[in-house]
């Protein structure tokens, strides 16, 4: 084969990778926490049963209550879902964040939430039952997760479950 080919198609090569590259990069960066002594996030309810829930709407809103009970702020981020039927979002007072869908399927963010020291949110799970159309009928478990800077806690997960009946 003639090297100017070979060399003109490593060349190209190369710039695809590298405009790949800096697209990837430049997107939003993943929010980073760091472990804080002090933020100490409490969950009294950590998984919900719905139900039946009609296929035919409204979407099914539950919500999960956390409080700091540390004298750190609780910093809360990388909120996602385990699927793209459902939204979640974080709620303080009628202050509530952007939404965040499944995990993977987002881009990542940035976004960071802080309860103070004794202040109550909630982390809300908006699920559409008609998402996935007529197959969707039947059980349902959907998880909602996100990162905190409390060292004990730094994964939480909550769950809930029910069936989208007609």
């Amino acid at each position: 084969m003639d090297k100017k080919i070979i060399a003109l198609f490593s060349i190209f090569t190369f710039a695809v990778i590298g405009i790949a590259i800096f697209v990837v990069g430049s997107g939003n960066p993943k929010a980073e926490l760091q472990k804080t002594k002090g933020a100490k996030i409490l969950t009294t309810i950590t998984s919900k049963s719905a139900g039946n829930i009609p296929y035919s709407g409204p979407d099914l809103i539950e919500s999960f209550p956390i409080k700091n009970v540390g004298d750190k702020n609780l910093e809360i981020a990388n909120i996602a879902t385990s699927c793209m039927c459902t939204n979640a979002y974080l709620k303080q007072g009628s202050n509530k964040s952007e939404e965040f869908g499944m995990k993977g399927m987002s881009a990542p963010s940035a976004w960071k939430g802080i309860i103070k020291p004794g202040e109550t949110a909630e982390i809300v799970a908006d699920f559409n039952p008609s998402y996935h159309g007529p197959s969707g009928i039947g059980p349902i478990q959907r998880t909602v997760s996100f990162e905190t800077n409390d060292p004990d806690n730094p994964y939480v997960e909550f769950n809930f479950d029910g069936t989208v009946i007609k």
